[in-house]
């Protein structure tokens, strides 16, 4: 088993439907019991998707190899707080959703950007960025061996940022949700680098980087 960690919108399914077009292996999920519904079969998985906290999960074995994909952080909240807004809870303002997200007050958003980096750093043994995997999704994957056997890889079928909008892959446990197109175009929303540039307000940004700077800058994003 391979747990496959991220904070949210960070490229983690984008991974799963790579692993499981190019390599063959399915993935499922493991959630917050208290909070959402986990797979009951997920421990018979190869890779399992989470982005809890290490101390969350279960089972809790260090031994476990797990996979960390990092992305800027501003870029990660801009999207989380999209993606709430469009697919979790329609209707919130974006403003006030993005400024819970950066804030991740009470634990909320796991625990906010800059923890969730920083304890994934120490447990993963693996850690991809966002911005290298969608260049070169097969050379990332190619980097799990080292603590993960992989099967061989099928080059011919990686698919693109448009393949993943308009088409329906199956990878496993919360596949079905991309069923509907609509569904896809807005969970895929922009796969861009840097769009925290034309979407978070300055009054966030400087929220940002008085709370994560550090983390940023100790991750080479500034």
């Amino acid at each position: 088993m391979l747990w496959l960690a991220s904070y949210p919108r960070s490229g983690n399914t984008f991974l799963r439907i790579v692993l499981s077009e190019v390599y063959g292996l399915e993935s499922s999920e493991f959630h917050d019991p208290q909070l959402q519904s986990t797979d009951r079969e997920y421990l018979n998985y190869p890779v399992v998707k989470t982005h809890l906290l290490p101390g969350d999960l279960i089972p809790s074995d260090p031994e476990i190899p797990a996979v960390y994909i990092v992305r800027d952080g501003r870029d990660a909240v801009v999207s989380a707080a999209r993606h709430h807004c469009d697919l979790v809870a329609p209707g919130m303002p974006f403003w006030s959703v993005l400024r819970w997200a950066i804030f991740a007050r009470k634990g909320s958003f796991f625990g906010g950007w800059s923890r969730h980096v920083r304890e994934w750093r120490k447990r993963a043994g693996v850690i991809l960025r966002f911005e290298e995997l969608i260049v070169d999704p097969i050379a990332c994957a190619e980097r799990i061996r080292s603590i993960y056997p992989l099967p061989a890889p099928r080059a011919e079928h990686v698919p693109s940022f448009t393949d993943l909008r308009s088409q329906k892959f199956d990878f496993g446990t919360g596949s079905s949700v991309m069923e509907s197109s609509h569904f896809r175009e807005r969970f895929f929303r922009r796969g861009k680098v840097g769009a925290w540039r034309d979407e978070m307000p300055w009054l966030h940004r400087l929220f940002f980087y008085c709370l994560h700077g550090r983390t940023l800058r100790k991750m080479g994003y500034v």
